[in-house]
């Protein structure tokens, strides 16, 4: 017998959670590689065991759609995580607001925003999110 034939092959369990494929998507993500980042956080809300992890891959799918100028499949999921979710993931609104400003619906960019800004002050996306406000509110006359 040879030595290869001696050799039991290993086998290693892989149970795929809502973590594993949102660290695959988010690897994806950042090798813009869009569709495969699409897949594995798609893969992540169905296999989501809590509300976090829900919310979390939900908005990275959204973003990926956004990236892809799939704006209206964006605005969905969005919808979706801001009826379930918003003021708990105060970041859906600035997110929101992305998308209407995208495909040219400054209002309700400007409603968004603000929603954001009023929920989370202090939010991660505080300068970008009143540098946008700045701009609608130029853009629409009202600055």
């Amino acid at each position: 017998m040879s030595e290869i034939e001696n050799q039991q092959a290993r086998i290693i369990e892989v149970i795929p959670t809502s973590e594993f494929y949102f660290k695959r998507g988010i690897a994806a993500f950042q090798k813009n590689e869009m569709d495969r980042a699409k897949k594995y956080f798609s893969r992540a809300v169905t296999l989501s065991k809590n509300e976090e992890e829900t919310i979390f891959a939900s908005c990275q799918l959204a973003i990926c759609y956004q990236h892809t100028g799939n704006y209206d499949e964006s605005i969905e999921i969005l919808e979706d995580l801001i009826e379930n979710s918003g003021d708990i993931f105060a970041e859906s609104y600035y997110f929101q607001a992305n998308n209407y400003a995208f495909i040219e619906d400054l209002e309700q960019s400007l409603v968004l925003v603000e929603q954001y800004l009023a929920l989370d002050p202090d939010g991660d996306f505080f300068e970008e999110a009143t540098e946008l406000q700045e701009t609608l509110k130029m853009e629409l006359n009202e600055f």
